[in-house]
């Protein structure tokens, strides 16, 4: 079978594309893969380095071909505009390079957030001594330890009646 593109050579790669439901097959010789940039890895290299990465490289050359049957180009890499960091930095690193990649990059980091998190706003938690609390959330706090030292002392009766009056403050609040 001749090669597709140069109709000389004998075509040694056979590409088979299915695109809705329609089936078309490409062909080429050697010398046109290689212009294409596919590369032909040895017997060893392609043990060791695996399969998909012959293909990831055919499949990267025949995006050059002008038939109407070829792959799309690959995107433009964006980069952070302060850093110079690419979203592909982040995803081998597992961080971001500044605090402006998280506006450039914010396209790809929300669905991941939310994944990661189950929401993008961070809530975080504040320790009790900062918290500040008024009059009665001190109070309720007050008679939470009085609360614990009945129930110690096992004076259920007062614990009720201390029970009690927490629940009317939280209501109040």
């Amino acid at each position: 079978m001749l090669c597709d593109e140069c109709k000389k050579n004998e075509a040694v790669i056979h590409f088979t594309q299915i695109l809705n439901n329609k089936v078309t097959k490409f062909h080429l010789c050697q010398e046109c893969a290689k212009e294409k940039g596919v590369v032909f890895p040895s017997l060893d290299e392609a043990l060791l380095e695996g399969p998909q990465l012959a293909l990831a490289s055919l499949l990267a050359g025949l995006s050059d071909i002008g038939v109407p049957y070829a792959l799309e180009k690959p995107k433009v890499v964006r980069k952070c505009p302060n850093c110079k960091a690419s979203y592909d930095d982040f995803r081998e690193s597992g961080r971001l390079g500044c605090s402006e990649c998280y506006r450039t990059f914010k396209k790809e980091l929300l669905p991941l957030l939310r994944r990661l998190h189950g929401s993008v706003q961070h809530t975080g938690k504040v320790p009790l001594q900062k918290v500040r609390v008024g009059k009665k959330g001190k109070e309720i706090m007050e008679l939470r330890r009085e609360l614990q030292k009945v129930i110690e002392k096992e004076e259920y009766e007062k614990a009720a009646v201390i029970r009690d009056k927490i629940k009317e403050l939280e209501k109040k609040k």
